[in-house]
């Protein structure tokens, strides 16, 4: 629960009784390495702070997966549409490592905001910061060549590539696992 205290204090200020709230709020769960937290076609009950552990955030496109994010140790991880609307989720999120999680229904989230005294402060500046970058990742799929793609994962994601699978980079990237080891090869000879 540490953790999760010192990661919503970057955001706001704790007082010793808003601490007490959130460990009365918040349960520390275990996934297994390919456990769900969230399937595609069910709705996100929880939202959560990664104590440690690894999950892979990912859509069926026309019929093949596609890996779009990686949450990792100190992340919070969530489908916000879903969670806030009860909403049919339109992804899958797994766990690619054993992790640890401390999680939070959406009636408790509600309690969060009101007995936190700057809960909905909270809310508000994380999810600016999840706005601010899924926007850079969808102006990148979108503009970056493939390469530059990859540059952008290493950027924000090499503290993890180990722990990755290879042809779940390339998915995330938007090229074939081939693809990948030849732009790898390209970046090793500059």
């Amino acid at each position: 629960m540490q953790n999760l205290i010192k990661a919503i204090s970057n955001y706001i200020y704790l007082s010793d009784e808003d601490i007490n709230i959130i460990d009365q709020l918040f349960v520390k769960k275990e996934l297994k390495v390919n456990d769900s937290f969230l399937t595609e076609g069910g709705v996100c009950k929880e939202f959560a702070y990664i104590n440690n552990g690894l999950l892979r955030h990912c859509i069926i496109n026309n019929g093949e997966e596609e890996t779009f994010y990686f949450s990792t140790e100190h992340d919070f991880v969530c489908d916000y549409e879903s969670f806030i609307n009860k909403a049919i989720s339109k992804k899958s999120i797994i766990a690619l490592e054993d992790t640890t999680i401390n999680s939070i229904s959406y009636s408790n989230m509600q309690l969060f905001y009101s007995k936190v005294k700057f809960g909905e402060r909270f809310g508000r500046l994380l999810l600016e910061d999840v706005f601010t970058k899924a926007i850079n990742h969808i102006i990148s799929s979108h503009t970056d060549a493939a390469e530059q793609r990859y540059l952008n994962f290493m950027s924000s994601f090499s503290h993890i590539q180990q722990r990755i699978p290879q042809y779940y980079i390339a998915s995330f990237v938007g090229v074939t696992p081939q693809s990948l080891s030849r732009i790898r090869r390209q970046l090793v000879k500059r």
